[in-house]
């Protein structure tokens, strides 16, 4: 018999999954049919979160790395509980755990583009983890259609332990007023995520560089740069060559990042692979128009409210970009459609999906 749900929240503070985790948590809680919850994650990150509150969440402080061997030695010895169903949020799962088992894949970057991770060791282990995921898990959700053909295609896993649970955002507009209007001049593009090599920055940028004579705008570069096993690590020579008009903010607040949204021109995503694209969604319901690559899951996820290009076209996403800076009437388009979009991909639609699949293995 199940004794309730643990819940592996380590990553609750990161960007990407931590977002993921930050905007369903409290809304999946109160669905959840157990009377008991276990939340593992580090206790300086929830400490103003409202929803663990709930009289049945037992907090266990967990302080340890992802993806170290800290982490699997206390998935045998740890507080992973086999009498427990067990959320894992990212595919970094215990391989010592013999118990029931729900993991989020949000992609599988790893399998499609291998030469883009770390070294042999990193490959190896991603490659570890998610054939285990794919062999016990009983359900894994997935963040798009995508996502989920791609782990049939990768892992051979059966269709019916696939459940597509897009990602939501909070439900409206935020509309804050917090940067001035040094943002505005000169206007500016967006482009926004972590600084990570399939994010394909470097085109992105080798792009700008080629059509900056014919635009006013900079280009403004949100993300952090540092930290990951596939970190881009050498932007500054190809961000130098467009004559300093490339910025790379680093890492930046919520606050900050819905007013960038606000006030850009454009929000340009020219990766070329992605389990879902927040950023996307973030900028349809700021208002802000949108072009995107027209590879992996991005097209899924824009429809028809982005401009969409080649991400390996050098001179198309050029195009897209010349297309945002100057053309109000498909600017004023793609925003009017964004906004609709948006309206798809609602928190409350996310935690009504995964609770369903979490109360369905919780009763049986």
């Amino acid at each position: 018999m199940i004794n309730g749900i643990t819940i592996d929240l380590r990553m609750y503070r990161m960007s990407g999954i931590g977002r993921y985790l930050q905007t369903v948590m409290p809304k999946l809680v109160p669905q959840l049919h157990t009377q008991r919850i276990r939340v593992l994650g580090n206790g300086c990150d929830f400490e103003d979160e409202e929803w663990l509150h709930d009289s049945r969440i037992q907090f266990l402080d967990f302080p340890v790395p992802i993806f170290s061997v800290r982490e699997q030695w206390a998935g045998i010895w740890g507080p992973y509980r086999a009498n427990c169903l067990l959320w894992v949020p990212h595919f970094n799962i215990p391989l010592g755990y013999r118990g029931r088992l729900v993991v989020t894949i949000h992609d599988v970057c790893q399998l499609a583009y291998p030469e883009l991770l770390g070294n042999d060791l990193q490959r190896w282990y991603a490659r570890r983890l998610l054939s285990s995921v794919a062999a016990r898990a009983e359900m894994i959700l997935c963040d798009s259609q995508a996502t989920r053909s791609e782990i049939q295609k990768y892992l051979n896993v059966d269709k019916s332990r696939l459940a597509v649970v897009y990602p939501g955002i909070e439900d409206g507009r935020r509309d804050v007023g917090f940067l001035q209007s040094e943002s505005l001049n000169p206007p500016f593009l967006l482009s926004v995520g972590n600084i990570k090599r399939h994010k394909n920055l470097k085109s992105l940028i080798a792009a700008f560089d080629r059509v900056r004579d014919r635009i006013p705008h900079n280009l403004i570069v949100v993300g952090k740069q540092e930290g990951f096993l596939n970190s881009e690590s050498d932007l500054s020579a190809a961000s130098t060559m467009s004559g300093g008009r490339v910025r790379f903010t680093g890492h930046i607040s919520d606050q900050e990042l819905n007013e960038y949204y606000r006030k850009a021109d454009g929000l340009i995503i020219p990766s070329i692979y992605e389990g879902f694209g927040y950023p996307i969604i973030e900028a349809m319901a700021h208002g802000c128009p949108v072009a995107c690559s027209n590879v992996s899951s991005l097209p899924e996820v824009a429809g028809n409210a982005a401009l969409l290009f080649d991400p390996f076209n050098i001179d198309e996403i050029g195009g897209a970009i010349v297309k945002l800076a100057t053309d109000p009437a498909l600017r004023n388009d793609l925003v009017t459609r964004g906004i609709e979009r948006a309206e798809r991909f609602g928190a409350m639609v996310c935690a009504n999906e995964i609770a369903l699949v979490m109360n369905r293995l919780l009763g049986a």
